[in-house]
């Protein structure tokens, strides 16, 4: 497993975890008895054990135990913390990870899975001075790059979409699409938490200039990430997979991309990540049952794999097969809880399962955060939602913001007859 690996490789080359608490390990300072530290050695070789064969459910309550008897130990906060994270739960992963941090400030790897777990929160601008703190502590490193380019890529799809959104956003998403295609993308003008912090103020009035500022930015980053790596002694599964992402997430090549991740999976198959890039290309280029097959295979290695999860979401809900889409938005919304997108997806299904008041609990909050409704179709959906619990007053006002956005939206959309007399 890339996790594995990495740790491995955090711990140094030919070193085995358990040769590093002997030697190195704060167990000594912490630990009361020799059993005490017997006891938590046998307990962190029994849960990295399982980390190593991704059995993340099953090592966590042996790595809580080691936890408890050395609460400061480096290894324990770290691993405890990953497995957390790879489990779904980012908020408990974060002060493990910080712990981690702090006892070696030296290292980059609690940095990176810092990034991910606030990535994986919403705090995005939290999450890039995390991974640009690893780069830093890392000296620009293999797993550091790897891991800022991975975020950095990630961000442009997300902020891609939820550009397109509304009409004039999808304009301005298809411009930076194409530059980014045409290696035309000017110098970034800001720091990115700065324009992270930025965008996040202003989300309710939907600053689609300021994310495409700061879609420029990420893929200028990215970018220059992948041709550090081109030049270092790279870990080829991980090159592979990044020349696979910026193909598909900046160049939009689909069949390159596929390639590519096929390389990576070819020499690590049983990486869940890859599985799941190999998905994403599929379901990309229309092989939706390829797509399928690849996003399960995925979960059958790790059932958290959240991008496999909603790529399953997206087919079965373009089938209107709301059942069965159900189960995997409650999972990513438990695991994603800054997700907005989830939610509102959650919020369809229900309200398309005759289950109206969970679809109001879901559907709302979005909304009134200022969710893109630029057609007026969600708040349609909820005007109907509140109509079958009885809440008229609501749903009058819900429709009449419906037809407000749609009626906007028409007349932006309709090109003007010119004045015969000009």
């Amino acid at each position: 497993m890339v996790t594995a690996m990495r740790i491995i490789h955090a711990i140094g080359a030919g070193a085995c975890l358990m040769a590093m608490l002997a030697g190195g390990s704060t167990v000594t300072a912490h630990a009361q008895t020799q059993q005490d530290q017997n006891r938590f050695e046998s307990l962190m070789k029994q849960g990295f054990e399982l980390h190593q064969q991704a059995r993340f459910a099953q090592a966590i309550p042996l790595l809580q135990q080691a936890h408890r008897l050395a609460p400061f130990d480096y290894f324990a906060n770290l691993l405890l913390g990953i497995d957390l994270l790879r489990t779904g739960q980012p908020a408990r992963a974060i002060p493990l990870l910080e712990s981690a941090a702090r006892g070696q400030p030296g290292e980059e790897f609690p940095q990176d899975y810092l990034g991910e777990a606030h990535a994986t929160l919403g705090h995005y601008a939290v999450a890039a001075e995390a991974y640009q703190s690893a780069l830093l502590r890392g000296k620009a490193s293999q797993q550091a790059l790897t891991a800022w380019a991975g975020f950095a890529l990630e961000r442009f799809r997300t902020i891609g979409e939820q550009l397109r959104a509304t009409q004039e956003g999808t304009a301005l998403a298809t411009r930076l699409q194409t530059a980014a295609a045409q290696a035309s993308m000017p110098v970034c003008r800001g720091s990115i938490p700065a324009l992270e912090r930025k965008l996040a103020l202003k989300q309710k009035q939907s600053d689609d200039a300021a994310a495409y500022e700061l879609s420029i930015c990420y893929a200028f980053e990215a970018g220059k990430a992948a041709q550090q790596l081109q030049t270092q002694d790279a870990d080829m599964p991980s090159l592979h997979r990044l020349r696979g992402d910026v193909l598909l997430r900046l160049k939009g090549d689909t069949a390159a991309a596929l390639a590519e991740y096929q390389q990576a999976v070819k020499l690590r198959p049983d990486d869940p990540l890859l599985t799941e890039r190999i998905a994403e290309a599929q379901a990309q280029a229309g092989d939706t049952e390829a797509a399928r097959a690849s996003a399960q295979a995925a979960l059958v290695i790790n059932p958290h794999q959240r991008e496999a999860l909603r790529i399953l979401v997206e087919l079965t809900m373009n089938a209107r097969d709301y059942d069965q889409a159900i189960p995997w938005l409650q999972q990513l919304a438990a695991e994603t809880p800054g997700d907005a997108t989830v939610q509102v997806d959650l919020g369809k299904a229900l309200a398309n399962t005759g289950k109206p008041e969970e679809a109001l609990h879901w559907l709302a909050p979005p909304l009134e955060a200022g969710y893109p409704d630029e057609k007026g179709a969600l708040h349609a959906l909820l005007a109907g939602i509140l109509r079958k619990l009885g809440r008229t007053a609501d749903a009058a006002q819900a429709g009449a913001q419906a037809r407000r956005l749609s009626d906007a939206y028409q007349s932006r959309s309709v090109p003007r007859t010119p004045d015969a007399h000009q």
